[in-house]
């Protein structure tokens, strides 16, 4: 009878160890969410309506202005062809462009108008 009041006695303590675990785990902060920012061709002088394109990285939306011109920023998987286009209203005037699941892209801004221009691209990522 001894040996199975103390196998009784292990698998009630097991039982709530491993309560007491999920409990713990269970009641544990959330995981954070993390947002960053990256440059991509950042200080560039761009000339009738060029374009430049920062490396592949994992982001979800680009941003962008240009100190002369007004620009328009975009992002790509490599190649010709870009998605998410949206462009500024004029000089000095941020833009974002459309949002997109994240993933490895390659942002873009370009100056939107002839004449050159100072660009400023910001990748936004999580």
């Amino acid at each position: 009878m001894t040996a199975v009041v103390r196998a009784s006695r292990l698998s009630v303590m097991t039982c709530a160890l491993m309560l007491a675990v999920c409990v713990t785990v269970g009641l544990g902060s959330p995981a954070q969410a993390s947002a960053s920012t990256s440059a991509y061709c950042n200080n560039q002088t761009l000339s009738n309506y060029g374009a430049c394109v920062g490396g592949a990285r994992s982001l979800y939306q680009t941003y962008g202005w240009g100190d002369e011109h007004s620009v328009c920023v975009w992002y790509r998987t490599g190649g010709w062809g870009s998605s998410g286009n949206r462009c500024s209203s004029g000089p000095e005037v941020g833009v974002y462009s459309a949002s997109t699941f994240e993933t490895t892209w390659e942002p873009g801004i370009n100056v939107n108008a002839s004449g050159s221009s100072v660009v400023h691209g910001v990748a936004l990522t999580h």
